[in-house]
């Protein structure tokens, strides 16, 4: 049954993995293995640079592009196993002295997540519809629906934390 404003899903439900969830989950596999295996053979000097890159794209490309995909429970639920791998590698790299503060970034990937939940909840009470991703068209990027004042603020809100989060974690590089 249909919600409030055309709400055509519960707040959670499981599906199949899309071709794209597939494709990324699986990229980012491989890019995981990789900066393990970089991280921790040895094998190159950037190392600082390497947990940076490894991590904070992800942590934009959620909400870019991953949001309407991040909507099934399915689909978070494995986003959230690596944020639970950042977690064990920012343990794993405590105390290593090349990262200093930049490991805590790792952390950043799951707190992002349920605050991204936590605003797709919000704005689900608040306008009775999904959580949208503001264009410079003014129309969402995926369902195709006006934006409202609020997507902005959600947005705003999103990535001022994912701001704040960053240099708060790399305060100490």
């Amino acid at each position: 049954m249909p919600g409030p404003k055309g709400l055509k899903k519960p707040l959670f439900y499981f599906e199949p993995l899309s071709t794209w969830d597939l494709v990324t989950v699986w990229g980012y596999g491989v890019i995981t293995v990789i900066f393990i295996f970089y991280n921790f053979c040895d094998v190159g000097p950037n190392k600082v640079v390497s947990l940076i890159f490894y991590t904070v794209p992800l942590q934009l490309f959620n909400y870019f592009l991953n949001y309407v995909s991040l909507r099934n429970l399915k689909t978070f639920l494995i986003w959230c196993g690596f944020g639970a791998v950042h977690i064990c590698l920012f343990f794993l790299l405590k105390n290593n002295t090349v990262y200093n503060g930049a490991r805590g970034v790792l952390l950043n990937t799951t707190i992002l997540l349920f605050l991204y939940q936590g605003l797709r909840i919000t704005s689900r009470k608040i306008q009775g519809q999904e959580l949208g991703m503001p264009t410079n068209q003014y129309k969402d990027l995926f369902d195709n629906r006006d934006i409202t004042v609020w997507d902005f603020i959600f947005f705003a809100i999103y990535f001022g934390s994912f701001g704040y989060l960053s240099v708060f974690a790399m305060s100490k590089v």
